[in-house]
């Protein structure tokens, strides 16, 4: 629900996996107890239906997809909630395999997942985070499985059997079981491909989506715009420098300050602020001259107070 370039990184993925397809018939969001904003923020950005599977504790990926299958019949597409890919689904219609793993070439394999396939564009395994040199197609969190009933027997079996990790279950074990029955899966690479897993790549990922969008701004008297920028209408900006890759959201404050490469969620105020690769949550307010921060919701930094402290 973080939000960049003027919506929440869910909104941009209803965007581009859900769109106007006439083949999605269900959009199932998979989310945790507290996870209260998800559902109303869903139900408002797209005109699909939307159901809510809640996974009560955190027993990884597995554990999570598997409590979606009784209500997925056929085909499914899965994708990851930090996930953004250039990828179009016109293949999808034409593919003789029994499942797609979405995958990106890399230089270094050893920080990922990484799919091993043999000379006919089979894949034949999937390894997390190999020393050795065994391919560079890392998996980037989506998945499309033609029989999705296959899929989940798969991560039946898996679930039967004691977590290796972390008390978590993962999908790449389930895609393992596949490749032993026998499953056709191949790769599709992915040309681009960004995750907002960390406040590095959530700014990355900003940078990406503000460069595609080009971003919005209206004109203000003492504003000095470097685009892309994202700039809500509503918000107070004066005497200052945006941009570039900046958004300022619904309810934001900006005087006297110098942004780039920062995301302001709602009801942010900074003043007096040179701010470089920052992330401010929603109702921060910001003073004096950090270079960066990332800040969560609520949080309030600025000087000292001059006040004295109260005697002992």
């Amino acid at each position: 629900m973080v939000r960049l370039a003027g919506k929440p990184i869910l909104g941009h993925l209803l965007d581009w996996v859900v769109g106007d397809r006439a083949d999605v018939e269900e959009v199932i969001l998979i989310v945790s107890p507290h996870q209260q904003d998800v559902e109303p923020y869903a139900r408002s950005a797209t005109k699909r239906p939307i159901r809510i599977v809640v996974q009560d504790h955190p027993r990884g990926q597995a554990d999570a997809i598997g409590r979606t299958a009784p209500y997925v019949d056929g085909p499914v597409l899965i994708v990851f909630s930090d996930t953004l890919a250039d990828v179009t689904f016109e293949h999808l219609a034409s593919t003789d395999a029994d499942g797609l793993i979405y995958v990106k070439e890399i230089a270094d394999p050893s920080r990922m997942g990484i799919v091993v396939v043999d000379e006919s564009g089979r894949i034949v395994d999937i390894v997390e985070k190999p020393q050795q040199m065994i391919g560079n197609l890392a998996t980037i969190g989506m998945y499309y499985f033609r029989n999705s009933a296959a899929l989940y027997s798969a991560i039946e079996r898996v679930l039967a059997q004691p977590p290796k990790l972390n008390d978590e279950y993962f999908i790449a074990d389930a895609i393992k079981l596949m490749i032993e029955d026998g499953r056709l899966l191949r790769p599709h690479v992915a040309t681009t491909w960004e995750d907002t897993g960390t406040p590095e790549a959530t700014l990355h990922a900003h940078r990406y989506l503000l460069e595609r969008s080009r971003g919005h701004a209206r004109p203000r008297e003492g504003v000095v715009y470097v685009p892309p920028v994202y700039v809500a209408d509503d918000a107070a900006v004066s005497d200052s420098v945006i941009g570039p890759y900046v958004t300022v959201e619904s309810g934001c404050r900006v005087e006297r300050s110098v942004l780039t490469d920062t995301i302001m969620d709602e009801g942010v105020t900074v003043r007096s602020q040179v701010l470089e690769r920052s992330l401010l949550g929603r109702r921060v307010a910001l003073c004096g001259t950090p270079l960066s921060a990332n800040l969560s919701d609520d949080s309030t930094a600025g000087p000292p107070v001059t006040e004295p402290l109260p005697s002992l």
